[in-house]
């Protein structure tokens, strides 16, 4: 995914709403802490995890 954010096949957005992954764009590496605290952030304010 890194790679594809690189060259361009992905944007900022795709790699936030399709994947759930935060980057840090001045070195286009995933930034694993913080993904992981967004994806416990959607799983209670997604209307998708919701019951």
């Amino acid at each position: 995914m890194e790679d594809k954010f690189a060259n361009g096949e992905l944007d900022s957005l795709d790699v936030i709403r399709r994947y759930g992954v935060i980057i840090d764009y001045a070195m286009n590496k995933a930034l694993p802490e913080s993904t992981k605290q967004f994806r416990a952030s959607m799983k209670t304010r997604s209307l998708a995890y919701w019951k």
